[in-house]
């Protein structure tokens, strides 16, 4: 049987140091969680739901959907990685997105990164709100993540800082888990 652990990790950016992050500074209460992510060598998809004052949310399809830039690379050169969204339901002070996110093996994104380091089996939640990236991971790998760490802080820019928040069993899932659509 797999003993399964968990770590939680906080990416907290500075106003300019990311156009996404930033619609969060300007709209504090604007806020995007993830449904579900799957990584594999060289892909990503994901599921986001955001939502907030209405007024946030065009300025957030403008940032979130620009294809010039990665909306989810750390490494502040970007990434050559393709994206490709879809809206796939549209209110007007949420939307819920798929993302499918092709040639990842270039991309510095969290989630990349992690699978990377760690393997198959690794399950994310997170959730942007304020300046604040929150990232709980579940991983069926029992191993130092010092090194994981270490290149996520070498990869950020300048104005974005990581806090560990926690490293070890998994805590209270049943009480932490929200739906990720209200």
């Amino acid at each position: 049987m797999v003993a399964v652990k968990e770590f939680a990790f906080t990416l907290r950016f500075t106003v300019g140091a990311d156009p996404v992050m930033d619609l969060f500074h300007e709209y504090p209460t604007l806020r995007l969680r993830n449904a579900t992510c799957t990584v594999t060598e060289n892909a990503m998809w994901r599921i986001d739901h955001v939502d907030g004052p209405a007024d946030a949310i065009p300025a957030f399809d403008e940032v979130f959907f620009n294809n010039e830039r990665c909306n989810e690379c750390l490494d502040e050169h970007g990434c050559s990685g393709t994206r490709e969204y879809q809206v796939l339901d549209r209110q007007p002070a949420a939307r819920t997105v798929y993302t499918y996110h092709a040639r990842i093996d270039r991309c510095c994104a969290v989630p990349a990164v992690v699978t990377d380091y760690i393997g198959d089996g690794v399950v994310f939640e997170s959730e942007r709100t304020g300046g604040a990236y929150r990232w709980r991971v579940l991983s069926p790998v029992e191993t130092s993540l010092d090194p994981l760490f270490d290149h996520l802080e070498s990869a950020l820019p300048t104005g974005v800082q990581l806090d560990v928040n926690h490293l070890g069993n998994t805590e209270r899932w049943r009480e932490k888990t929200q739906p990720a659509f209200p």
